[in-house]
């Protein structure tokens, strides 16, 4: 049987900053980071514990919200408060939660590093562009500035950026350092668009089942005492390995083929790519 204990009152001083904390949720819905910073603080603190028996409890009936749906909020406000010493303010919940690699690397940088990554941000900030840049809306860019900076330890070696050659990264003056960090920065974010790019032109995959493949084609293509085999046999490092093909059964002559694959699935499915050229 299942006892409730019971309720424990607050103390003033907790009265007072939960009533506040609870102004801070009911009329701040709709700015994410206060919502989530009085959410974080109502929890952290067993603000609810008068009324409530968990914190769960008290989202459910105060609120209406889930707990997974106060946890977003709660991740969210503090992904803000880690990028404002940076100048980058997300403007919504989606923002920050997009943001949220770039804050995790971030934290794990010393002050000199997210020194670092501010500069970087205000120089992509200053560029001479028709709109002003903003970090919120580019989180793939802020993420590889974080872990460029993380990456480039003093016992790292790059390039010098005048005379090219190899040097401890230490070594540079801090303009130096600089300026090796913003080129690394512009390769990965080029490399990042380009990929990007690539995938967004990539011809869709079709859909195709197999299985109705096989019959269908057989049904429609096949000429007199041709067949479709699909073959399993042990490859050379002993791993299975399975193609299909097309055979006239009458004079074994190999019609077409398909590249061997480990699934049977995936050996049609490369028969077809060859049978449509």
């Amino acid at each position: 049987m299942h006892v409730s204990p019971a309720p424990t009152a607050l103390e003033p001083h907790e009265r007072a900053r939960m009533d506040a904390l609870e102004r801070t949720v009911r009329d701040g819905l709709r700015d994410f980071q206060r919502t989530g910073e009085a959410l974080a603080q109502i929890r952290d603190n067993q603000l609810y514990r008068a009324s409530f028996e968990s914190f769960e409890e008290y989202l459910e009936q105060r609120w209406g919200f889930t707990r997974t749906q106060a946890g977003r909020l709660i991740d969210a406000a503090e992904t803000a408060r880690v990028l404002e010493p940076l100048g980058i303010a997300p403007q919504s919940e989606r923002q920050a939660r997009a943001l949220k690699p770039a804050a995790k690397i971030l934290t794990e940088l010393e002050p000199e590093q997210r020194r670092m990554v501010a500069r970087l941000v205000e120089a992509a900030g200053g560029a001479d562009d028709d709109l002003p840049w903003d970090a919120s809306a580019h989180p793939a860019e802020v993420r590889i500035m974080a872990n460029v900076v993380q990456k480039l330890t003093p016992e790292s070696t790059v390039h010098h950026p005048h005379s090219g050659d190899e040097v401890p990264f230490e070594s540079l003056s801090s303009p130096e350092r600089f300026e090796v960090i913003r080129t690394h920065v512009d390769q990965r974010t080029h490399a990042y668009h380009e990929k990007q790019e690539a995938k967004a032109n990539k011809a869709p995959v079709e859909n195709v089942n197999w299985t109705d493949w096989c019959v269908n084609y057989a049904g429609q293509a096949l000429g007199p005492g041709q067949r479709i085999e699909i073959v399993v046999e042990r490859d050379g490092g002993g791993a299975a390995r399975a193609q299909a093909r097309i055979v006239d059964g009458a004079t074994g002559e190999l019609l077409a083929e398909g590249q061997g694959a480990p699934f049977l699935k995936k050996a049609v499915l490369n028969l077809v790519a060859e049978v449509k050229g």
